[in-house]
């Protein structure tokens, strides 16, 4: 009985220390690694643009791409969310892109229904 116990334990623990090696940093992150807000992508003609030191937040429609500019610099991001979490958009920016916060307010879009 020990013995099936002990195995048990053990079986427990390495799952235990495998998952939290598999699990993102980020608490935004899906097992995959992707993010639960949408994803980068190239910036289409038809983009809204943000200029990231007009305000502190700006509302968006689910499956909306943004372009985000600050200083000559943009990236453009697909607000893509099953949840419609708000975000702050220093979540999703390269690295050093946004240094002050900008929420982003996801609404479901016409197309999701009510």
């Amino acid at each position: 009985m020990n013995r099936n116990l002990s195995a048990t334990a053990l079986i427990a623990s390495l799952f235990v220390a495998m998952t939290a090696q598999a699990t993102p940093q980020r608490n935004d992150a899906m097992l995959n690694g992707k993010s639960v807000h949408g994803e980068a992508v190239a910036a289409p003609q038809n983009a809204r643009i943000v200029n990231l030191d007009a305000g502190k937040s700006v509302n968006v429609k689910c499956g909306e791409v943004i372009t985000f500019q600050k200083a000559g610099k943009s990236f453009s991001w697909k607000f893509d969310s099953a949840q419609h979490r708000a975000v702050d958009v220093r979540t999703i920016a390269p690295a050093g892109f946004a240094d002050k916060p900008l929420m982003v307010y996801v609404s479901r879009s016409e197309w999701e229904g009510a």
